[in-house]
């Protein structure tokens, strides 16, 4: 399977200005099965684009931009190949098959930064969760299974709670989800981190892009934001509680970050007066490409 991702971000300004050097997060991620067929990124006005690895193993890019201007693009094109297709195709280890999971000491001290609850009103996800672990315990005869509360969990986060976009920056804490029913892409992804951290699991957000279908209405394509949790066995496991599924051949990650928020495409900053920004637009394609066009 082939996939295209098209992501243009311009702004015009009223008068040429000057801009700060820009973090972009564009390129995918190293994953199981994914392979970075080709890939441009372009930036204008002329820059000058250094990448490198960050600490979360991230690939960052900033681009230096030299003089001034009325407008700033960025656009990034590319394609790849995607041959994981089978979300469950991993044997977790005996360890991690029962609640409470047990991580060895070397797991402990490389996932310290995605284990712990941040969340100040835990008793908001103890009692969201009560009724999640009754059940798993009662269908296990004794300890939840570890997948089994996860994906039920997973499950039930789109039939229980209402979609809402907001395109500003930032995330809601899990107790305001809950209390409001409704969230975004990210706020259901930090749900589900806070609820596994609770259970002794690490998470970590990830940003990316959710490709349509090949012949699928191109408005179905857009950035993408669900979590990922650590199980001994099978590893980086990806969970989409938008949507209520493992993460599959259609989710690119880009970039990972212990808290949700922290990681937009692109980042920076111009040098004037604040309202010299006319507009600000973002355009994005993310498709499974038809046999036919297969490059």
């Amino acid at each position: 399977m082939f996939l295209r991702i098209e992501h243009s971000t311009s702004y015009q300004y009223s008068k040429p200005v000057e801009f700060t050097p820009h973090t972009l997060r564009l390129m995918p991620k190293g994953s199981p099965g994914l392979h970075l067929v080709k890939s441009s990124v372009t930036v204008s006005p002329q820059s000058t684009i250094r990448w490198r690895l960050n600490a979360e193993e991230n690939i960052i890019g900033t681009a230096t931009i030299t003089g001034k201007s009325d407008h700033l693009l960025i656009e990034s094109i590319m394609v790849l190949e995607q041959r994981f297709t089978n979300p469950f195709d991993f044997v977790l280890e005996e360890r991690s098959l029962q609640l409470p999971m047990t991580y060895s000491a070397r797991e402990i001290a490389l996932l310290a930064p995605y284990l712990g609850v941040a969340e100040t009103r835990v008793f908001f996800l103890k009692e969201w969760l009560d009724p999640f672990t009754r059940s798993s315990q009662e269908t296990s005869l004794g300890e939840p299974t570890t997948l089994g509360l996860l994906l039920e969990i997973n499950r039930s986060i789109p039939t229980r709670f209402r979609y809402s976009q907001r395109h500003e920056y930032g995330v809601q804490s899990p107790s305001e989800t809950l209390r409001s029913g409704a969230g975004t892409c990210r706020d259901f992804a930090c749900l589900l981190m806070e609820a596994a951290r609770s259970l002794g699991i690490a998470a970590r957000y990830v940003s990316g892009y959710l490709c349509a279908s090949a012949g699928a209405s191109a408005a179905e394509s857009h950035t993408h934001g669900w979590c990922e949790l650590y199980l001994p066995g099978a590893g980086w496991l990806g969970f989409d509680p938008t949507n209520g599924i493992l993460t599959g051949a259609h989710h690119v990650p880009v970039a990972t970050a212990a808290m949700a928020g922290e990681i937009p495409p692109v980042e920076g900053a111009y040098l004037g007066a604040a309202g010299e920004c006319l507009r600000h637009d973002v355009r994005i394609t993310a498709t499974e490409l038809h046999p036919w066009e297969t490059p």
